[in-house]
């Protein structure tokens, strides 16, 4: 009978430590984002949210070694581009937008920026991508668990473009038509406009500032839509207006964002001056040239037509309409134009 309670008193008494494990979940969609995103930079911090982590216990105290690896397309193996070492934490569920937090704060970080540097010229992800985190207990220091995670791009990424309104351009205010890529995976589309107040604010600047325009207006799974019929406030003429629209994604740990770059236009009055006429007759001249690297950038907004600038034998810089006027008396003698 002794024997017996004393068997209880152990069962009851005696408790088996929790297993320890950690796991990395990483978001469906975003196999199609841009490559900015799994790039380790800035220590870390305000990175795009592309994966979250799910420990277990939680409330422990522990640290993460984490490693970003690199497959190229047609290689056998991988290549670090950068790793990390937190500090101790309690454990709990967290993403990668948390690391570099208060209670998730870096100890270590190191990257390969030639390889960083090598796979931002490629411009969009392509091979693997393998994310691996090692789980380890602080006082210890043994490892706990461990997860690996890959993302393969064997395509082309796809990425959240404005196609219209073009950069630079300027528009009659009753007729702004928002135009934008199809994003996979999005369930619905937030259009934020506001002014640019002078051309030395940054256009993050911009749209950040004040009260805006439109302020992060939900419009649906659409693609299109017209300023006028979601404007909070009215457009002044001889404004210049920033545009971003933003792709929502469900998800867990509440989902993820994917924002188009900012692009900046013109609202029609007495002191914008209008470049229109000249840009569609540079595009026109452009569409009759073979591979042109400077069509590609402004049929897809990435650069705006008033930054265009080519030096003249004598130091100068043509003007727009000396430029679309050389093309234009010069077109049977020019094969193509690529930006430096």
């Amino acid at each position: 009978m002794k024997l017996k309670v004393f068997l209880i008193f152990l069962l009851i008494f005696f408790k088996v430590p929790a297993q320890s494990s950690i796991n990395i979940v990483v978001f469906p969609s975003l196999r199609n984002i841009d490559f900015t995103s799994i790039i380790p930079s800035n220590e870390l911090q305000n990175n795009v949210r592309i994966f979250c982590v799910e420990i277990s216990p939680q409330g422990q105290q522990v640290y993460i070694k984490g490693l970003f690896e690199w497959q190229k397309v047609g290689s056998n193996s991988f290549v670090e581009l950068g790793n990390f070492e937190t500090k101790n934490f309690t454990s709990r569920n967290f993403c990668n937008d948390e690391l570099g937090s208060q209670d998730i704060s870096i100890k270590k970080f190191s990257s390969n920026r030639d390889l960083i540097d090598e796979n931002l010229r490629i411009g969009v992800p392509s091979g693997v991508y393998r994310i691996t985190l090692n789980l380890f207990d602080s006082n210890s220091q043994t490892l706990l668990a461990q997860d690996t995670e890959e993302l393969t791009f064997l395509n082309p990424s796809q990425t959240l473009q404005i196609i219209n309104p073009k950069i630079g351009l300027t528009y009659d205010p009753g007729n702004v038509i928002i135009d934008w890529t199809p994003l996979n995976g999005a369930d619905f589309y937030s259009v934020k406009v506001n002014r640019r107040l002078n051309p030395n604010q940054s256009l993050e600047e911009a749209l950040n500032l004040g009260t805006p325009l439109v302020n992060d207006r939900n419009v649906g799974a659409v693609t299109s839509v017209n300023l006028r019929n979601i404007l909070e406030r009215e457009l002044e003429p001889g404004t210049e207006v920033v545009v971003q629209v933003t792709a929502h994604i469900s998800g867990p740990f509440g989902g993820n964002r994917i924002f188009s770059p900012i692009i900046n236009f013109y609202i029609q009055g007495q002191n914008v001056p209008s470049t229109n006429a000249s840009y569609f007759r540079l595009m026109n001249s452009l569409r009759r040239l073979q591979n042109s690297q400077l069509l590609t950038l402004l049929e897809n907004n990435q650069i705006n037509i008033s930054e265009i600038r080519i030096r003249k034998d004598d130091g100068s810089f043509m003007s727009l309409e000396e430029l679309v006027d050389f093309l234009e008396s010069n077109s049977e003698n020019i094969l193509r134009i690529e930006t430096e």
